[in-house]
């Protein structure tokens, strides 16, 4: 017979190219700057708080600013949204940045480099680039149009949602590495591009979208009509308007909602916003949007502005309801009028806030394009290089108008595009991102409890107005925020390692993966080979994993790298080497034909543990086979499979030939096994005989006659590892327990999941108590008297005490009550019981 040719997996190289355990959790995927959200909020909860921040200034040396007004896509893709709500991810990032407000500050730039570097623009995206470009040692010019740094974050975002010595602590940290800044120096009045081509190795544009768009309906330009953006910077410098006693906003964005709590606070007795679309389509965040109504903005959605009324002065505006029709392009369904539904609002003042755009008339004549019509400033979505030869851009510039993360992620990823094309070298594969990414991690959230978010304090909406730019949020005390951050759900896969004890002991870094144990088989699998051998080979880490990995491959292929260099299997495995041996020898093995008719169309394979540990119920199911299905011969044998386990897969091979060898000379095309490890090696390495147990085959011909108790019991059954990937031999055991009058009572872990019994991968001899640590595993689910299918599993479970039978003795022991107490037979009981085994058969 031959054997099968079993293609080798490299089971590391699919491991290390498939695992999805150290994809980011979804906060860090979400996070433009990647920040590291789940190592925050570890540390949060474990009292180190240090630390906490310093995981994020890794990636964000502005969190007083991020903490107060980050649009917070983290908290969007929090998987507590499935649950309750998500983690304040923002409100921590703050808290961490308030307990060390210094802290941003602690940086040094790096080692000098001679290419100079020209950033324009000290928001965002020009703060960011003008770090990170020091950090790593180039000198940095910064040209801000403005008196001061912060671009739109001093300019449009109201002192009551960031402080301004909060935005001034932290921008100043750009002079602390010594950027040189230059303050009113406009780009295009000031300094020109070209001249800034000439003097600096590299330019990066990051001036913004300043540039209020219009409604585009009649009466815009009536007095009192203003734009979101110049509304607000006047109210950030300190002079806000005089708005009259209503005020209409208009839009549905952050710059709507801020306009129209900065009216509020500037005196207006009735604020509206009317927006277009449906409130859940705001683009605005939603607890701002929420602030809002407490301090009695109005909102009317599904509201579009017609037409401005006045004399002069704007004293009113038509309106219009809308109804949400098709998707537009960007996937928001598209607003269209309701006929007849105008209706006319009484105003004072009216505020635009529908977007913005770039001003690029910094640009001068002579350009391939139309600075008139152009909205953005096109650059490579990688490289963030423009068509200009040295000049990168990137923020509201390139994009429109986005969030401030985005912004900062965008100079972060254009400081190192510059850095790569400087030092012409090409860019690293992991680019830092430009936006917010998914994620393939897959998070189990089925033990997780409901939780709720810690509220965060603010001023009473009364306290508001005095001063109208006190800060409305206050920041988390030190227990709520260690309570908030205890809501996190650590989300990794980890699958295989919250379900290994092996896996457990030797991946210890948060999050374990089984890319963590093959890069340590690399490392130390040859020089300790305790390492592989340790694994227990019993692939449940495949059936919990998402991607059908298998842990223990690896495990196994380095076994057989030892075997192959003499430094495997171990002293200690010497044992079962010679219970293999031996098993295999003809003093113990045993072929023969059905003795009543001298032919052997099939045979039965109980394996060699049963044979050793239940000689009398060998015997009694084979008649009862011959009974059955005359012509039914007997091999007493061993598979390999200890062999196989060991890394000793030419040695199973021999043996496995052989036995196919023997069956050949019987004439037989089936096997009839007890075993299902045998059940494996006969249907992955001689695949072309017939491969059945004796539990789905008992199902077929029935049980002996009388097999049926008077006395009932209800068994916790425990599925064998060789059954894993069977569920045929699974629904075969069961029926044959009910059949037989019994119940089972299913463990947790059961089927294809089940929990191998600690004996699995010859790990006992070597790994005791790793060994013992899986079988306690195995029991802490066990409410009941034990039954299983494998002699090993009845053996080792039964040594603890714990009642436990073999399913076959069931049906073929009618005294199953007193052995399901018993302990197993020694070894040398058990050899004796397979001699006389063989004698009794051989004289049949």
């Amino acid at each position: 017979m031959t054997i099968k040719d079993n293609p080798k997996v490299n089971w590391s190289d699919k491991i290390l190219r498939e695992c999805i355990g150290e994809e980011s959790p979804p906060c860090q995927a979400a996070c433009p700057l990647d920040i590291r959200v789940r190592e925050k909020l570890r540390l949060i909860q474990q009292g180190k708080l240090t630390e906490a921040l310093a995981v994020v200034l890794e990636r964000c040396p502005f969190p007083g600013i991020l903490g107060r007004i980050c649009t917070r896509p983290c908290e969007t893709a929090c998987t507590r949204n499935s649950l309750d709500q998500p983690l304040a991810v923002a409100g921590l990032k703050r808290y961490l940045a308030d307990l060390a407000p210094d802290a941003v500050l602690n940086v040094a730039p790096g080692t000098d480099r001679p290419q100079a570097v020209a950033v324009v623009g000290g928001g965002p995206a020009g703060l960011m680039a003008a770090y990170e470009l020091r950090r790593l040692g180039y000198p940095v010019t910064l040209f801000e149009a403005e008196p001061f740094l912060g671009g739109a974050l001093r300019l449009y975002i109201p002192a009551y949602r960031l402080p301004l010595e909060v935005l001034e602590r932290e921008v100043s940290v750009v002079q602390k590495l010594g950027t040189i800044v230059k303050l009113r120096t406009r780009l295009g009045r000031d300094v020109h591009l070209e001249d800034l081509r000439r003097d600096f190795a590299a330019v990066f544009l990051a001036l913004g979208a300043h540039k209020g768009l219009s409604l585009q309906i009649p009466g815009e330009n009536l007095a009192g009509v203003m734009d979101g953006i110049s509304f607000l910077k006047a109210v950030n410098a300190g002079a806000p308007p005089a708005v009259g006693r209503r005020v209409a906003v208009i839009g549905g964005g952050n710059a709507a909602v801020d306009a129209a709590r900065s009216a509020w606070r500037a005196g207006a007795e009735e604020v509206h916003l009317l927006y277009r679309r449906t409130a859940d389509l705001m683009p605005a965040l939603a607890s701002g949007v929420s602030e809002a109504r407490r301090e009695g903005v109005q909102f009317h959605c599904l509201t579009l502005p017609v037409r401005l009324l006045g004399d002069g002065r704007v004293r009113g505006l038509v309106a219009q309801k809308t109804e949400l029709g098709e998707s537009e392009a960007g996937g928001r369904s598209c607003p269209t009028p309701v006929p007849g539904s105008e209706f006319t609002m009484e105003v004072d003042t009216v505020i635009t806030a529908v977007g913005e755009t770039a001003d690029f008339s910094f640009f001068g004549p002579g350009l391939a394009f139309d600075t008139a019509t152009v909205f953005r400033l096109e650059a490579d979505p990688v490289t963030l290089a423009t068509r200009i030869p040295g000049v990168f851009a990137g923020g509201d510039l390139v994009t429109g108008p986005q969030s401030a993360v985005e912004a900062f992620a965008a100079g972060r990823r254009a400081a190192l595009a510059i850095h790569s094309s400087l030092q012409g070298e090409a860019l690293p594969q992991e680019l830092p991102p430009l936006t917010s990414r998914g994620t393939k991690l897959i998070v189990d959230t089925s033990g997780a409890g409901i939780t709720s978010r810690q509220p965060m304090p603010d001023l009473s909406v009364a306290a508001r107005l005095n001063p109208p730019d006190a800060e409305v949020e206050l920041g988390y005390t030190d227990a709520a925020a260690s309570a908030e951050a205890a809501r996190c759900l650590a989300c990794a896969c980890s699958q295989c390692v919250k379900h290994c004890p092996f896996l457990q002991h030797y991946v210890q870094e948060f999050p374990g993966t089984e890319k963590e144990l093959v890069r340590l088989l690399r490392e130390r699998g040859f020089s300790d080979p305790l390492i592989p051998y340790s694994c227990h080979y019993c692939g449940l880490c495949q059936a919990v994993c998402p991607q059908d990995l298998h842990a223990g491959r690896p495990c196994l292929s380095a076994r057989e790298a030892l075997v192959a260099t003499g430094k495997g299997p171990l002293p200690p495995h010497q044992g079962i080497r010679n219970f293999v041996r031996w098993g295999a020898s003809p003093t113990f093995a045993l072929s023969r034909p059905d003795p009543a008719t001298g032919k052997a169309a099939r045979v039965f394979f109980p394996g060699c543990s049963l044979a050793g540990h239940a000689t009398g119920v060998v015997k009694a199911a084979y008649a009862h086979l011959r009974r059955k299905l005359p012509d039914t011969g007997i091999m007493l044998n061993c598979c390999g499979a200890p062999s196989y386990f060991m890394g000793e897969t030419d040695v199973m091979l021999r043996i496995i030939r052989n036995v196919g060898a023997e069956m050949a000379q019987l004439g037989a095309r089936e096997v009839i096994v007890a075993c299902t490890h045998c059940y494996q090696i006969f249907q992955e390495f001689l695949p072309e005989i017939k491969t059945r147990t004796i539990y789905e085959v008992l199902n077929e011909v029935g049980l002996p006659e009388g097999a049926s108790s008077t006395a009932a019991a209800i068994f916790n059954l425990q599925d064998p590892c060789g059954a894993r990937q069977a569920p045929q031999i699974h629904e075969a055991v069961r029926r044959l327990v009910m059949d037989l009058g019994h119940s089972i009572e299913e463990m947790a872990h059961n089927r294809e999941r089940s929990i191998c019994c600690g004996s699995g991968g010859m790990v006992p001899v070597v790994a005791p108590e790793l060994a013992k640590r899986m079988t306690d595993f195995r029991l802490s689910e066990a409410t009941r008297d034990l039954v299983t299918y494998c002699a090993s599993c009845r053996a080792r479970l039964a040594k603890t005490g714990h009642p436990t039978l073999h399913v076959l003795d069931l049906p073929f022991n009618p005294a199953w009550q007193q052995t399901k107490t018993q302990p197993p037979p020694h070894s040398l009981l058990r050899w004796w019981r397979r001699w006389r085994l063989k004698r009794y058969l051989g004289n049949l």
